[in-house]
C-alpha cells in the first residue's frame, strides 16, 4: 500500500528524483502562488489597483528567487530599478516629445541597467521607463506612483512566499555532485584506456582524451556559494544543516578533485604520446598507472553523496594501486632512470585523489 513505511519512502524518493532533475519546479510553483496572491491583495484596493491591478502578480514573480536573501535582494532592485526608469521617463517627457524621448529613455535605460548594483534585475530599468512613458501618458504622476506601489507591493508578497516555504535547494546540489564524480572518474577511466592503447597514441590522439573538466569545477565552487546562501534568513536551515555541511565538504574537494584531475590529464597529454622519445611513463609504468587511474575512478563512482564515503575496501584497492605505481617509479630511479619527474606528478596527483575523496 502506498501508505505504507516502504511507500512512502517510494514516493519520497520520486519526488526528490523529480527535483534534482527539474530544479525549478519548486520556484515556478511560488512564483505561481504569489502572483495569484498578489492579484486578490490589490483587488479591494480601488484607485490604481483598478486600473493597473496586472503590476502586483509581475512585481510577485520578480521577487521570488532561488533563496531568501537573494529574493530580498531581488525585490530591492527590482524596485530601485523601476524607479530609475520612471524617473527617466518623467525626465523625458517634461523636455521632449514623446517620439525622441522613447528614443531617449531606451538608449539612457539600457545603459543605466548595466549597473552592477541592478544585478539581474538592469533590464527592468528601460522596461519600467517605456511603461511610465507610453501607457502613463495620461496621467503621468498617478501611473508613477500606482506603478511602484503595486509593483513593490506584489514584490512583498513575493518575498513573504519566499520566506514562508524557504527553498533548500540540497536535492538538485546532490545530483550535481554526482554527475561531477561521474565526469572526473570517466576521464580517469578514459586515460586508462589511452594508456593501454597500441601502438601508443600521438599527440592529438592524447588530447582528444582530455575531458572539458574545468567547467565542473565552477559548477562545485557556485554550489558551494548556494549552499550557503540559502541558509541566510531560512527557518528550515536548521534542520537541514547535516546534509547542508556535507554537501558543501563534497563540493569543496570535488572542486580541487577537478582540477588536480584536469592537470593530470593535461601532462598526460603533454608527456606521453608517441610523438616524444623520453616520454612520462613508458611501456614499464603505463599498465600500473593505467590500474591506479582505474581503482580512483571506481573510488569515486562509489562515493556518492547519499551514499556516504567509498568503502574502506575500495579506498584500500585504490590506495594499493598507486603504491604499486609509485613504486614502480622508485624502481627505475634505481635502475639510473633520471628522467621521472613526470611520473612522479602522476603519483602525486592520485595520492591526492585518494586522499580526498
Amino acid at each position: 500500500m502506498s501508505s505504507s513505511p516502504a511507500g512512502r519512502s517510494r514516493l519520497t524518493a520520486q519526488v526528490r528524483d523529480g527535483i534534482a532533475r527539474h530544479p525549478r519546479l519548486p520556484r515556478a510553483a511560488k512564483a505561481a502562488v504569489a502572483a495569484v496572491l498578489a492579484w486578490l491583495a490589490v483587488q479591494p484596493l480601488g484607485g490604481a489597483a483598478d486600473e493597473y491591478p496586472y503590476y502586483a502578480p509581475l512585481g510577485a514573480v520578480i521577487a521570488v528567487s532561488a533563496t531568501v536573501a537573494d529574493s530580498v535582494k531581488a525585490s530591492v532592485q527590482g524596485v530601485m530599478a523601476i524607479l530609475l526608469g520612471a524617473a527617466l521617463a518623467v525626465v523625458a517627457a517634461a523636455v521632449v516629445p514623446t517620439v525622441p524621448g522613447l528614443a531617449v529613455v531606451v538608449l539612457l535605460g539600457t545603459l543605466a541597467a548595466g549597473w552592477w548594483r541592478f544585478g539581474e534585475m538592469g533590464d527592468w530599468v528601460p522596461i519600467a521607463a517605456l511603461f511610465v512613458l507610453i501607457i502613463g501618458s495620461s496621467g503621468l504622476v498617478d501611473y508613477l506612483i500606482g506603478y511602484v506601489l503595486l509593483t513593490g507591493l506584489g514584490a512583498a508578497v513575493g518575498v513573504g512566499v519566499n520566506a514562508a516555504l524557504p527553498p533548500m535547494p540540497l536535492v538538485p546540489g546532490d545530483r550535481q555532485i554526482t554527475v561531477a564524480r561521474e565526469a572526473l572518474a570517466a576521464q580517469l577511466d578514459d586515460l586508462a584506456d589511452a594508456l593501454r592503447s597500441d601502438p601508443p597514441l600521438d599527440r592529438e590522439q592524447w588530447l582528444a582524451r582530455h575531458h572539458d573538466i574545468r567547467p565542473r569545477a565552477l559548477a562545485m565552487g557556485r554550489l558551494v556559494t548556494q549552499a550557503t546562501q540559502v541558509r541566510r534568513v531560512n527557518w528550515r536551515a536548521r534542520r537541514w544543516q547535516k546534509w547542508a555541511d556535507r554537501q558543501v565538504e563534497h563540493a569543496r574537494a570535488l572542486e580541487r578533485l577537478s582540477l588536480v584531475v584536469d592537470d593530470l590529464a593535461g601532462l598526460l597529454a603533454m608527456t606521453e604520446h608517441a610523438d616524444r622519445e623520453d616520454v612520462a611513463l613508458g611501456p614499464r609504468l603505463r599498465q600500473p598507472a593505467a590500474e591506479a587511474m582505474e581503482a580512483v575512478a571506481v573510488m569515486l563512482r562509489e562515493g556518492k553523496d547519499e551514499d556516504g564515503p567509498p568503502s574502506q575496501d575500495v579506498r584500500d584497492r585504490a590506495d594499493a594501486a598507486v603504491e604499486v605505481l609509485a613504486d614502480s617509479v622508485t624502481e627505475r630511479v634505481r635502475a639510473g632512470v633520471t628522467e621521472v619527474l613526470a611520473a612522479g606528478a602522476v603519483v602525486t596527483a592520485l595520492r591526492q585523489l585518494v586522499a580526498s575523496v
